[in-house]
């Protein structure tokens, strides 16, 4: 009896080469989740803390008044405070120097109010109106009595001249505008101004 016949197997197929390992991705730096919380709350704590501190300065400085006792870009002026000071002139600036405002110090007060309505319709001493002024520093002042001292007579130089008075200073005016000729417009003072009185006011020989 015939042997039963053992089929026939096909030689088993290679299995697939691994593919080669491929390189490692560089991976970005990462910081850890706490010290990135840290810094952050570090920034902020920084910023708050700077914040606390302008806000003491500023409160401290509105309750003291500081700007209405001490004048802007001009060292040493302050409220109660006389000092020598020299001004250049013109004859006409006596007629073409004026400021507007509702604020008065001490009687002295513009010659126009805000809305740039004459002050006082009967007209004020010349004493007691403010004008603005540069000294020869370039400090910007609002001064009242000028013409007053140098006696408003004739005999004032016909040129630009120099004068020397003594300037006692009574205030500081936070907002004013200011015309520097007679025809021309009031411009708004970009700082707070010093305001006082002018006196013993005398041309240098």
């Amino acid at each position: 009896m015939a042997s039963p016949s053992i089929p026939e197997t096909s030689p088993a197929a290679p299995a697939p080469a691994a593919p080669p390992n491929p390189e490692p991705v560089p991976q970005p730096d990462v910081l850890p989740p706490s010290k990135v919380t840290g810094e952050f709350n570090v920034l902020c704590y920084t910023f708050l803390m700077l914040f606390m501190v302008s806000f003491i300065v500023w409160a401290i400085f509105s309750w003291t008044g500081y700007g209405q006792r001490y004048a802007p870009h001009a060292d040493g002026w302050y409220k109660g405070g006389t000092r020598s000071i020299e001004v250049t002139l013109v004859r006409e600036d006596m007629q073409n120097l004026a400021c507007a405002s509702d604020v008065a110090f001490e009687g002295m007060h513009c010659a126009f109010r805000a809305n740039q309505k004459p002050f006082d319709l009967q007209g004020a001493e010349d004493r007691l109106l403010l004008r603005p002024y540069y000294t020869v520093d370039q400090v910007l002042f609002l001064g009242a009595g000028l013409w007053n001292s140098l006696g408003m007579t004739g005999q004032l130089p016909k040129e630009r001249f120099s004068i020397v008075c003594n300037y006692h200073m009574v205030g500081s005016l936070k907002s004013a505008s200011l015309r520097w000729q007679a025809t021309g417009p009031f411009a708004p003072a970009k700082d707070a101004v010093p305001v006082g009185l002018l006196t013993e006011c005398v041309i240098p020989q």
